[in-house]
């Protein structure tokens, strides 16, 4: 996976903002804003924080960001250079973070996990009592909605993505990596966490999950 990933950072932004018709971009807004309404500052651990768009936008006072791809971690250290960043080269199953957070991120991230239990529990011990866990992510649904929606990003995402990047044979293998998961998957990989917020965003085939540590 972190060799694909660095195959694809260069154009990685523009492929996903043409691939999504620009949709992720309107998520993560309503991600932000709805995270915001629970905390508006702290230190920031933002997971698969990719090109650093997540926390470009969170913009707290201190930001950790966690990705596995060099090439990722340095397209988002000169998009944030000015900002109080520590970058750290690893997944979430086996980092290591310097510090306690405030809060951890993950915007269409947890369904990458190689095991999404594990990671959770790896990274719940950097996570401040009475902090937050915030994700947002493709959740599945019985609506034809979604499966015409998991039709494209599948079987049409990857070509599109390809002609954007010319990384044919990497958007190939990022289709099998692709898979949906549901909101009690996630919520179920939480111990000692309240369910503080879980809403639908639309199109109707992600959610938002933010759960609150308890203590």
């Amino acid at each position: 996976m972190k060799g694909i990933y660095d195959k694809l950072a260069p154009r990685y932004d523009l492929a996903t903002k043409v691939i999504s018709f620009g949709i992720e971009e309107r998520w993560r807004g309503i991600f932000v804003k709805k995270i915001k309404e629970y905390i508006k500052d702290g230190v920031l651990l933002d997971v698969a924080s990719a090109t650093g768009e997540m926390a470009k936008i969170m913009d707290f006072r201190e930001m950790i960001l966690l990705d596995p791809s060099t090439k990722m971690n340095k397209i988002a250290y000169n998009k944030l250079k000015d900002k109080n960043i520590t970058i750290i080269e690893d997944f979430a199953e086996s980092a290591k973070i310097p510090k306690s957070v405030d809060i951890i991120t993950a915007f269409m991230a947890v369904r990458n996990f190689d095991n999404l239990q594990q990671g959770v529990k790896n990274l719940d011990k950097y996570l401040k009592k009475g902090g937050y866990f915030a994700i947002l992510e493709l959740t599945e649904s019985d609506t034809f909605l979604f499966d015409i929606s998991m039709f494209y990003i599948s079987k049409v995402a990857p070509f599109i993505g390809g002609m954007i990047t010319g990384e044919y044979e990497s958007y190939k293998k990022f289709d099998t990596m692709i898979k949906s998961i549901t909101d009690e998957q996630i919520i179920d990989s939480f111990q000692n966490y309240q369910l503080v917020e879980r809403k639908r965003v639309f199109p109707p085939i992600a959610s938002i999950i933010i759960m609150r540590k308890n203590g």
